[in-house]
């Protein structure tokens, strides 16, 4: 296999391995539906359910067959591509494969790989196959929600577009035609807010009467002439328009013909899906203190149970553990709808009241005041919208990640679980209280740095938001996992956190904790080591630095073999082919290849310096064109003699005498010359 072929292979061995488990799925489901048939009983009325949900919402929420995508549950005969290169993963770095990374596999590896890839998909009641299954699925859609969303969004949207291209592009002139045009578009805004059923003559009605409120028949050659975004932003606007007098007319009780109320179903779905949730949170939290108590009961009596072995037990203690983990991040989501269907709900009486009193008051209403309000109703009711297509898309998933739950079981031995009953404890986290820490954390402080400097013991007293600070591993105990055989239990904060190479770990005891201070890699290279051995602890410790994502894995357009061990190359070995010629091809005409040329026009260019630039400027051109001289200044000249000398010349000066004329004939006026010799 040569390392030009071996991504194409490593997809050949991805496809492969989904064709053939999908094949073993549906033949193995095709046998158990001929053994029980109550099983398709269940079946049926699941798909039965699905479908009265989608029945009931289809007038709000066009689907575009994502809600098909949700039910690829723990008992689908659909393999992913995710889910395939994710086994393939896993089976690559078990050591106990013998899979050498190293070297190239040979075509007996690569079927070897294949075949032990099926066999753990399709392996029943596994609970390490199971839970990375339950990982696989829920990570590939609960953080793709916004993605649906807006997917679902442009369904609707595409929906309308036939209508929209066709009020765009009109361009008649005649009343017959401007009537056509006006019907399309109010049927263009009933298909875009999805505001009743639009077929009913009483919705399209009212939508035309409320249109006509707004943007009258007499406005459309003026809408004709608009440019095409112009049209469009102008038909999202009556849009809203439209959708905030329809919803003002149901308050008033005058109209709102077949609108839902979209606040009531968000409580009822919130109502139902906060029952499921809880229901399911709480028999998760029972089973997981009823394991971890048997497993406490058998390693204290050092028993073993006939039924299933220890191992199992804590496998199928992980995945409880990952199940409730999903749940409690559901629900968490599930509390902030219910934030933001609170501040809609406020905002939605608050704008209805306000509309109510300016319509009220004033015969003439001004559309600068009610404008507005209108478009909130419409953008609160899209917000209602929004939030109940997300509700019923945080339904899909619970239930089927319930349906991994569902279908996995174990064989728990009852006698040994009775007995173990004084084992019992509460998982929950106990309430941190600031003092008991700090004095905690000193105790623990002080007998750490005596083994190793390199610790960091946190407390609130040294540490800002120590109650929210992320501790590895999910906040499970490092020290019990590796000590006890994949055992999980939770950390106690009340102890303190360690802090080493910038990563802080929580422990379940102060013992623990002194324990793991003394050699701390060890502990964590046992971990990647049970990682490499249990793939469902990859997602649960978070130990994305370490492996390769799921939506890293999806994200990829190949999967290479250093993809899918989390290797990614330093260099890689790429040619690049360009064109001959990639810019056209351009001639100088101006261009000189004679060196003897060039020095012709360099000596020209150079007398011109000592020519001058005359223009002629008759009456005719004058001022009708630009003209312009250029020339050198002169350069300033100087001379030097050996002796400096220098004349005189004499001053002429006159005088004029007997400017008063005094009647003596002697004194008559003259100019008298004053010029002396110098």
């Amino acid at each position: 296999m040569s390392n030009s072929t071996s991504e194409d292979i490593l997809k050949h061995i991805i496809s492969d391995i989904v064709t053939r488990a999908s094949h073993a799925l549906k033949r193995r489901k095709l046998s158990n539906a001929k053994v029980n048939n109550d099983d398709n009983v269940k079946d049926s009325q699941k798909n039965e359910n699905k479908n009265q949900l989608k029945k009931c919402m289809s007038s709000l929420i066009s689907y575009s067959g994502i809600f098909e995508t949700l039910s690829n549950g723990s008992n689908s005969t659909n393999v992913s591509e995710t889910l395939a290169a994710f086994i393939v993963r896993s089976v690559v770095l078990n050591p106990d494969n013998h899979f050498n990374i190293e070297k190239e596999f040979n075509k007996g590896e690569v079927e070897r790989l294949i075949q032990i890839a099926v066999n753990d998909i399709i392996k029943q009641n596994s609970p390490v196959i199971e839970t990375v299954k339950m990982q696989v699925y829920f990570d590939s859609h609960f953080s793709s929600q916004a993605d649906y969303l807006y997917k679902e969004k442009n369904t609707r949207i595409h929906n309308c577009s036939f209508l929209l291209k066709e009020i765009i592009e009109f361009n008649g002139k005649t009343m017959t035609s401007l009537e056509s045009l006006f019907r399309k578009i109010v049927s263009y805004l009933l298909m875009k807010i999805r505001l009743g059923n639009i077929s009913d003559i009483k919705v399209i009605r009212e939508a035309t009467a409320a249109l006509e409120s707004v943007f009258p028949q007499i406005e459309l050659p003026s809408f004709i002439g608009l440019s095409r975004q112009e049209k469009e932003t102008q038909l999202n606007g009556l849009a809203q328009l439209v959708c905030g007098i329809r919803l003002f007319n149901k308050y008033l009780g005058k109209g709102g013909e077949s609108i839902e109320d979209l606040s009531q179903l968000c409580k009822i779905e919130i109502n139902d899906l906060n029952s499921l949730l809880s229901n399911q949170i709480k028999s998760t939290e029972q089973i997981i203190q009823k394991y971890s108590a048997l497993i406490d009961y058998a390693e204290d009596k050092n028993i073993e149970f006939e039924d299933c072995t220890l191992s199992d037990i804590k496998n199928a203690l992980i995945f409880r553990r990952q199940y409730l983990m999903y749940l409690d991040a559901l629900n968490d989501q599930l509390n902030k709808s219910k934030k933001v269907l609170g501040i809609v709900d406020t905002k939605f009486e608050s704008t209805l009241t306000e509309l109510k009193t300016i319509c009220k008051s004033k015969t003439a209403v001004p559309v600068d005041q009610v404008y507005p309000q209108f478009m909130t109703l419409s953008n609160l009711w899209m917000s209602w919208q929004d939030e109940l297509y997300l509700l019923a898309l945080r339904r899909g998933i619970s239930e089927t990640i319930k349906s991994f739950a569902e279908i996995f079981s174990i064989k728990v031995p009852l006698n040994d679980l009775e007995n173990s009953e004084h084992y019992i404890t509460e998982i929950d986290p106990p309430i941190l209280d600031t003092n008991v820490i700090i004095n905690n954390a000193s105790i623990l402080m002080s007998s750490i740095s005596s083994i190793n400097k390199n610790i960091q013991v946190l407390h609130p007293g040294n540490t800002t938001y120590f109650d929210k600070i992320h501790s590895e591993y999910s906040g499970f105990c490092p020290y019990i996992f590796v000590k006890r055989n994949e055992l999980l239990k939770s950390g106690d904060r009340n102890i303190g956190l360690l802090q080493y190479k910038d990563k802080v770990y929580s422990f379940s005891t102060m013992e623990g904790a002194i324990e793991f201070a003394k050699n701390p890699d060890y502990y964590t290279q046992s971990i990647l080591m049970d990682a490499c051995k249990n793939p469902s602890l990859i997602q649960l410790f978070h130990l994305y630095s370490y492996f390769p994502t799921v939506e890293a894995l999806e994200n990829t357009k190949t999967f290479s073999k250093k993809r899918l061990l989390g290797q990614m190359p330093i260099i890689s070995e790429v040619g690049v082919q360009v064109d001959t010629h990639i810019v056209d091809t351009y001639i100088d005409p101006n261009y000189e290849w004679n060196e003897w040329e060039l020095r012709r026009k360099a000596l020209m260019l150079t007398n011109l310096r000592n020519k001058r630039t005359h223009s002629v400027q008759t009456n005719l051109s004058h001022f009708l064109r630009e003209s312009e001289t250029q020339h050198y200044e002169p350069r300033t000249k100087a001379t030097q003699t050996m002796r400096e000398s220098s004349t005189k010349v004499p001053k002429i000066t006159t005088y004029m005498a007997n400017l008063r004329n005094d009647r003596n004939p002697k004194n008559k006026f003259k100019i008298v010359d004053l010029t002396l010799d110098l």
